[in-house]
């Protein structure tokens, strides 16, 4: 509590509001208020920042196919991809047996969805900076059409990056990605994804699928 000496223009000593009353000198000072913030560094809650950072720094590298397989979720739940990226793919990123943080890539997610998932055959790296998958032309499954389109995303550890292909058509059952000539001689993980075509279902995704992971030639 503070305490006023002798009226409101005089020096006080205590807090008021924002601001703190002392005597310096025999002179009255007043200075802002500053609130003690215990920062809690447990080993634990260390670890869920580190998390944290990890799969924040994924979701930007992720953010081309994040942005068409979260599109319509951000929208029904009125978030951003941003936000289903990491609460979608928290637990893809563990404290693994040594200090660091480490991803599980065949447990992330970039895009979910009520679309008919793709069903992915053999995928190949042997062309230079190309990556090349082929898929089952399911296009009569309930709810998927053949206009949809067939996505691959690879991403690169090394530099943290990633590239998304141009869509194909569903029925086409072959999809090809290019990637930075840079990308030559580096190991990459791979995905595929659908996300509707038709007019029924427009921007709605399917399940990706972790295609594993390969050398760039």
């Amino acid at each position: 509590m503070s305490k006023i000496s002798q009226g409101i223009l005089d020096g006080f000593k205590g807090k008021v509001g924002t601001v703190v009353g002392y005597f310096w000198k025999g002179k009255p000072v007043m200075r802002g208020y500053k609130r003690f913030v215990k920062d809690s560094r447990t080993a634990e809650q260390l670890v869920i920042r580190e998390r944290f950072a990890v799969v924040s720094v994924l979701s930007s590298a992720f953010k081309a196919a994040s942005e068409l397989g979260f599109k319509k979720r951000a929208q029904l739940h009125g978030n951003t991809e941003h936000n289903n990226f990491v609460q979608l793919n928290w637990e893809a990123v563990q404290r693994g047996g040594t200090s660091a943080v480490e991803v599980d890539y065949s447990n992330l997610l970039l895009s979910v969805g009520s679309l008919p998932s793709v069903v992915f055959g053999s995928t190949s790296y042997q062309t230079p900076q190309r990556v090349e998958a082929t898929f089952a032309p399911n296009s009569e499954s309930s709810g998927a059409s053949e206009n949809d389109r067939v996505y691959l995303f690879a991403y690169n550890p090394e530099v943290n990056s990633g590239a998304l292909s141009e869509g194909a058509l569903r029925s086409s059952q072959r999809v090809a990605l290019t990637v930075p000539a840079s990308w030559s001689g580096e190991k990459v993980h791979v995905w595929g994804f659908a996300v509707g075509g038709g007019e029924t279902n427009p921007d709605v995704a399917s399940y990706s699928s972790y295609l594993g992971e390969g050398t760039i030639g």
